[in-house]
Order: structure tokens, then C-alpha cells, then sequence
């Protein structure tokens, strides 16, 4: 066997057994060197970085990081990390952090401690706070809100800021708070607001991110493909993905089968066929529009003039954004945080032109090597609406110290989204997609490593998806063994 290849054998055999993942029972964070999440090495701030060196035209992208528990805290600060440490000076206009109530952000510095609240300090005690709090230290690579609400000059550093406003219950209308919050600080706040700053844009696209997502590529290669003049996903609204039954377009809930549990719960609560509201396009009043609820996804990436339009249709009572939010309630369905941006977008013509457009192999026409925004996997109808089942591979289950690393959380739903690990990588080098989802050190640290990844230096321009190991799941399934514990002679001898 050959030097390469003998190096190659046990990078696979490295690599190939992530899902038996030991975790230990007092471990209540990642093990890393503190100067990981003490220092924030943004491009920025490295000593030899060229403020002058001229980059390509990119988005000023806006990030919504939402984290609601012990897991996706500790898992955020791997995605924060990674969009800060790949990200030049205007590349990454602002990052928001909405931190679930039910945990909060109460600081022992200030805040009196409650007996029996495990959860009460779960923010501040993290990592992922010790990043941000370093980032905040670091004014090459951050502004906070108070800096930026007095900023006279301009200042590409990213806004970072964390909040906690609301305790979204799976499947209900308070899914889609946080994006809203998120949506409405973006079109108000005041360093934010096109009017405050001579109708100048200060952000182009909107993406909200699980805390546990990681970026595939740097965050400045996200921002160069959205450039709304000339990157080829600039100026198209993503409010949906191919790892959804929809595809990369959202789909009416007519298209699914009668029988699929989409269509089926949506019809059962009598969802009303039209709604009466005021357009803000036209400025015309609707009586009684046909409006074809659309499915798609809660992770989504926006543009600034429909983000826009969103909150200014949900700012006045008759909008068609309140219009559709008070349906949903009244109505008592579920999923509204899948149906309510898709519906809003295929309801609107004067956003028509930002639907993304499929080729025949199911890839974006303007980037064929993508077939997915963010790649997950999901069985959540099987079969899909074209009749076609979605389950083929195995899946990682969590392992053995799972509960206790993470407080006692469970595996994922039935249906998913499924732990993503090492087996997987070659499926998300096939969608060509700019996140992952979902991704945790508690399953396979593995991903954490290797993502994102670098634009390869290969004259040839090989897209950096091409650089990732094409690793399938192994045809006859896997299964982990615990380690064999050797006796020693003196053992044997005692029995």
C-alpha cells in the first residue's frame, strides 16, 4: 500500500464512525482552548489585513441566529463563529441572536438567583456568550447597538446584537415571532432605516438560521453570490428549500394529494379561498382576492424590498400581512411559520419576478450547481406530493450521554429534521447548498471542523463544494460497538 493511500485508509476510517459520539456526564459545554471563544479573529482584525485590497461586489447580509435551549446555545456559537471569521468588512451588515425567553439572557452580574431555575443563567454562562462578548470587544470586527445608533461616519463593521423577546411553541403562530422581530428591527431601527439614511439601503438580504446551521461556504462567498446586481442569487427570495417536499419554489396546497397531511389539516380548518385587505403596491383596496395558501420553510433568505413590505403590511390593521396572520390564528392551523412568508410572496405579483426559476434537473437557473438553499433531511411525507418516497438512508440516532450533555433533550421527530454527520457529506456536496441543517457537536463534531469551506485556489476555479470528501452511508447500514474492555491477568486469575 502506498504512502497516500495508507493516509487516505485512515482519514476514512477517522472519519467514517462520527454517530458514537462520547460525550461526558459533567461536560456542560464543548471541550475547547479558551482562546477559541475569547478571541474573535475576524479578517478584520488580523494584523496583515488590507482594508484597501479590492474584493468583489457583495451583499450586505443581515442574519437572524435563533437559539432556544442548552444544545443550540452551545451549537450557535460554532455558527456564529464561522459567519464572523469568514466574513470581510461588508460582507455581514448585522447578526441578531433571539435567545427563547423560557431561557433568557439575565447576567449573574445583575440578576439575583432563582432556586431551582437550571435554565436561568444557560446564556450567560455559555460559550456562545463568551464569543459574543468578544466580538463586542473587538472593534475591527463588530459594532454594538449603542455604537451604531451614533455613528455618524461609515463603519462596515457587523452590528452583533442578542435579545430575548418570545417562547415559540412548535407548529404554532409564535414560530414566526422571532422572524418577524427580526424583520420589523431591520426595517425601523433607526442606523438601519432606508429613510434615516438617504434612502440609502444599509443591508440587501434577510437569512434566519437555526443555532444549530452551519454555513457550507464563508460567509463572503454567500454574500458575493446575493449581490443584487449581478450575483447570480442576487435579487430572488428564498422562502423555501429542496429539502422540503415544496422544492426550491413554493407549492399551493393544492398541489399535494388530497390524502398528505398538509392539505388535509389546511382543509379540515376551512382556510377561507380569499381575504379582503388594502395592497400596498397598488394602494387599492381587495375585496374578496383569491389567496392560494403556499407551503415552503421557516428558514428563508430575503430581500430588503420584500422584507420591507412584509412589516409595512403587518403595520397597518387592514395589510395583507395582518389580514393573512389573523386568518391563520382564527383558524387555529398549524405550521403557519411554513405557510405564512410563502403565502405573502405568491400573493404578491410585483415580487413575481423574485420566485426563484428551476431548471429541468431541479437546480436554480441562475447557479445550476444548486439544488438547495439549506440542506436537511426530512421525511416528513413519504410519499411527497409527486408520489415519490424520500427515505433512503440511514440515520444518525443521538448517542448514549446525549440527554445528560443536553439536559435532557430528546431525539428528533419522526419525520425530522434528522442530526446531519460525516456519512453525509456527500449528499450536501450534491445540493450545492449554502447551510446545513441540522448540525451538532453532540452527534459529529466532524461537520464542525470541516465547515465552511474555503473557495479553492485551483486555477481550474473548482466551486468549493467539489473540495468536500464524498462520503455516502454504507450500503448495508452501520452499526457502532462499544469499545472492547480487556481483562487483566489479574482479573483472571481472581475469578
Amino acid at each position: 500500500m502506498t504512502s497516500f493511500r495508507r493516509i487516505t485508509f485512515f482519514l476514512i476510517l477517522l472519519l467514517a464512525f462520527p454517530a458514537n459520539v462520547v460525550v461526558s456526564n459533567e461536560a456542560e459545554e464543548p471541550e475547547e482552548p479558551d482562546d477559541v471563544w475569547s478571541k474573535c479573529n475576524c479578517p478584520a482584525n488580523e494584523p496583515n489585513y488590507d482594508a484597501a485590497q479590492e474584493r468583489p461586489p457583495s451583499a450586505r447580509m443581515a442574519y437572524l441566529i435563533s437559539v432556544h435551549n442548552r444544545r443550540t446555545i452551545q451549537d450557535g456559537a460554532y455558527l456564529l463563529k464561522a459567519l464572523m471569521e469568514t466574513s470581510h468588512p461588508g460582507n455581514t451588515a448585522i447578526i441578531l441572536i433571539h435567545v427563547d425567553k423560557r431561557v433568557g439572557i439575565a447576567s449573574r452580574d445583575t440578576t439575583a438567583e432563582i432556586k431551582d431555575e437550571k435554565n436561568q443563567f444557560l446564556y450567560h454562562d455559555s460559550i456562545l456568550k463568551r464569543y459574543v462578548d468578544a466580538c463586542l470587544a473587538t472593534p475591527a470586527c463588530t459594532r454594538n447597538e449603542r455604537i451604531a445608533m451614533n455613528a455618524k461616519t461609515n463603519n462596515n463593521a457587523t452590528i452583533l446584537d442578542v435579545h430575548s423577546h418570545f417562547s415559540p411553541e412548535w407548529s404554532k403562530w409564535s414560530m414566526n415571532d422571532p422572524t418577524l422581530w427580526a424583520m420589523d428591527y431591520l426595517t425601523h431601527h433607526t442606523i438601519l432605516n432606508r429613510q434615516q439614511n438617504g434612502s440609502q439601503e444599509t443591508w440587501d438580504v434577510f437569512v434566519n438560521l437555526s443555532g444549530d446551521t452551519l454555513p457550507v461556504i464563508t460567509a463572503e462567498r454567500i454574500s458575493q453570490l446575493f449581490e443584487p446586481k449581478n450575483g447570480p442569487l442576487g435579487s430572488t427570495n428564498f422562502v423555501t428549500s429542496a429539502s422540503c417536499v415544496t422544492g426550491l419554489v413554493p407549492t399551493s396546497i393544492f398541489d399535494f394529494p388530497k390524502h398528505t397531511m398538509k392539505r388535509s389539516h389546511y382543509f379540515q380548518h376551512d382556510i377561507p379561498k380569499t381575504l379582503s385587505y388594502l395592497d400596498f403596491v397598488t394602494g387599492k383596496w381587495k375585496n374578496d382576492a383569491e389567496t392560494t395558501i403556499y407551503f415552503g420553510s421557516q428558514w428563508m433568505a430575503l430581500t430588503h424590498d420584500f422584507v420591507e413590505y412584509v412589516i409595512r403590511s403587518m403595520d397597518h390593521p387592514n395589510g395583507l400581512g395582518n389580514a393573512l396572520k389573523e386568518t391563520l390564528i382564527k383558524t387555529k392551523v398549524l405550521m403557519t411559520d411554513e405557510t405564512f412568508f410563502a403565502t405573502m410572496l405568491m400573493n404578491t405579483p410585483a415580487f413575481k419576478d423574485t420566485i426563484p426559476e428551476i431548471n429541468g434537473d431541479g437546480a436554480l437557473e441562475s447557479y445550476p450547481s444548486m439544488y438547495s438553499l439549506r440542506y436537511e433531511r426530512m421525511d416528513e411525507n413519504a410519499p411527497n406530493a409527486w408520489g415519490k418516497y424520500t427515505s433512503s438512508d440511514p440515520l444518525y440516532d443521538i448517542p448514549t450521554k446525549f440527554g445528560t450533555a443536553t439536559d435532557g433533550e430528546g431525539p428528533a421527530r419522526p419525520w425530522g429534521p434528522y442530526f446531519l454527520g460525516t456519512y453525509d457529506l456527500g449528499s450536501i456536496r450534491d445540493s450545492g447548498a449554502l447551510f446545513v441543517r441540522k448540525v451538532s457537536w453532540t452527534i459529529d463534531k466532524n461537520l464542525i471542523r470541516m465547515l465552511p469551506v474555503k473557495m479553492s485556489s485551483d486555477i481550474k476555479r473548482k466551486l468549493e463544494w467539489d473540495d468536500l470528501p464524498d462520503f455516502r452511508w454504507p450500503e448495508l447500514g452501520v452499526n457502532i460497538k462499544d469499545p472492547f474492555v480487556w481483562k487483566t491477568e489479574n482479573d483472571e486469575e481472581e475469578e
